[in-house]
């Protein structure tokens, strides 16, 4: 299956993106960084923690985040389904980001970033597009934050599409830093959806 991950490298532009959120201890903090820096980023939700926190959710989109669909249940058992129940959780999903936040959304984000022929005729059947990332962080499995900054910043390269977690402490703990280091290389932050020339919503 196709999956946009990286936008044109002739220009010192990146993208920030969130999985498996929103998560009441770290995404708010996550959105107060966002916030202070003037930085859009996308958030990739998945549906049953979108119906748990609605006010997270209502906060991302009225502050500019594009929010995607990462399923209704990221279950490790996802990549299993059958063609209707991956696109019962592609539609679930959609609806109730929907209904809290008016907005129909385009993108999709694979759960564990797999890709089968099952799943692409899912994604084509719900009318989204797959979305994937050139630059994972690990910051599900690295705990120090020096080490997690330090990963992102020798292997960041123009036009990026960066994976992080909402729902990492160490996440939090190192995104300002993230964000320092890549402005003091002159290159610009974008929303996703801006920097791979796709569109969020329907």
């Amino acid at each position: 299956m196709k999956s946009s991950c990286r936008g044109n490298e002739d220009y010192e532009e990146v993208a920030i993106t969130f999985d498996d959120g929103p998560s009441p201890d770290t995404t708010p903090r996550i959105l107060d960084i966002l916030k202070e820096n003037e930085v859009r980023a996308a958030f990739f939700c998945i549906g049953e923690k979108a119906v748990e926190h609605p006010d997270i959710m209502k906060r991302i989109a009225d502050e500019g985040h594009v929010i995607g669909n990462h399923s209704y249940s990221h279950s490790k058992f996802f990549d299993f389904l059958s063609h209707d129940n991956m696109v019962r959780e592609i539609r679930n999903t959609n609806k109730a980001i929907e209904k809290i936040t008016r907005k129909r959304v385009h993108l999709f984000r694979p759960p564990f970033g797999v890709t089968t022929p099952v799943l692409a005729k899912a994604v084509k059947k719900a009318k989204m597009t797959s979305v994937g990332w050139s630059l994972r962080s690990l910051d599900t499995t690295i705990n120090d934050p020096n080490k997690l900054i330090s990963k992102i910043d020798k292997k960041l390269k123009p036009g990026d599409v960066i994976l992080l977690h909402d729902t990492m402490e160490v996440t939090v703990n190192s995104l300002q830093t993230i964000i320092n280091n890549i402005d003091d290389r002159g290159y610009a932050i974008l929303p996703v959806d801006e920097l791979l020339d796709i569109h969020a919503y329907v």
